[in-house]
């Protein structure tokens, strides 16, 4: 069936001529090719150092770019995109007002962008990930998906349970309620 994809670098890059060979190496493997072709963007693959001091044009010509771990100020969106980049990662432990503006940016600048006969339509330039990073689950969980359900964001990155044990360190009466009022979202 059909899937989205998106590749991470997590900072493991010096500059981009290191994630362009990659891209490229890619790209030029057969077996790679329904995987690249379903990729929505790739997530801050140069160090945070290092990211806001190259044009990642180049790339992002050929695959959205995004800035994730560089995104630590109100600017750093504004700043990024002048570089290359197309998108930024929403995370509510980065403010929810600083998420919030930079949707409005992305659609700003997509309805911008709107009548330009080279941008594809059906595939908005400028775009939001999401990601939980360290929430927890229960009532941080449920404000960061109200976050995320109220800037239409389909995908959400989930990594809070890599680094808490799920609701252990909650009262059972709130595990419990959580429990019997998200199913599908929530187990024991």
């Amino acid at each position: 069936g059909g899937y989205r994809v998106s590749l991470d670098g997590n900072e493991q890059y010096e500059d981009v001529d290191g994630v362009l060979e990659l891209w490229h190496r890619m790209r030029a493997e057969p077996a790679l090719a329904r995987l690249c072709g379903n990729v929505s963007f790739i997530e801050q693959p140069i160090k945070r150092q290092n990211a806001l001091s190259q044009n990642v044009s180049g790339l992002s010509a050929q695959k959205s770019v995004i800035i994730d771990e560089s995104d630590d100020s109100l600017d750093a969106f504004l700043e990024a995109r002048q570089l290359g980049y197309t998108g930024v990662s929403s995370k509510t432990c980065k403010g929810i007002y600083k998420s919030l503006v930079n949707r409005a940016r992305c659609l700003k600048w997509n309805r911008e962008e709107a009548h330009d006969e080279s941008v594809d339509p059906t595939r908005p330039r400028y775009q939001m990930s999401a990601e939980d990073l360290t929430i927890q689950a229960g009532l941080a969980l449920q404000q960061d998906l109200a976050l995320v359900s109220l800037m239409g964001i389909h995908h959400v990155e989930r990594n809070g349970h890599h680094y808490v044990n799920g609701m252990a360190g909650l009262p059972q009466a709130e595990q419990d309620a959580f429990l019997a009022a998200h199913p599908d979202l929530d187990h024991r």
